[in-house]
C-alpha cells in the first residue's frame, strides 16, 4: 500500500508542477488581457500529461529502489 501512495505521491506532485507551470507560461506569453477562464482546458490537459509522466517515474523510481536492495542483499550473501 505505501508503495502505490508512493507513486501517487510523485504523480500529483508531477501534475501540480506542469500545470502550474503551464499556466505562467500561458499568461506570460499572451499579450492581451485574456480571461483566465480560457486556460481552464489547456492546464487540465497539461495535469493529465504531468500525471502520466509522474506515475511513470514514481514506478520507475521504486523498480530502481527495489532492484538495488535485491543486489545489495545478493552481494551480501555470498
Amino acid at each position: 500500500m505505501a508503495l502505490i501512495a508512493r507513486i501517487l505521491g510523485v504523480s500529483l506532485l508531477t501534475s501540480a508542477l506542469v500545470a502550474g507551470l503551464g499556466l505562467v507560461l500561458l499568461r506570460s506569453a499572451s499579450h492581451h488581457a485574456v480571461p483566465s477562464s480560457e486556460y481552464v482546458i489547456p492546464a487540465l490537459f497539461l495535469a493529465c500529461v504531468g500525471g502520466v509522466i509522474g506515475a511513470v517515474a514514481g514506478a520507475a523510481r521504486e523498480i530502481v529502489s527495489a532492484q538495488r536492495q535485491k543486489a545489495s542483499n545478493w552481494a551480501d550473501t555470498e
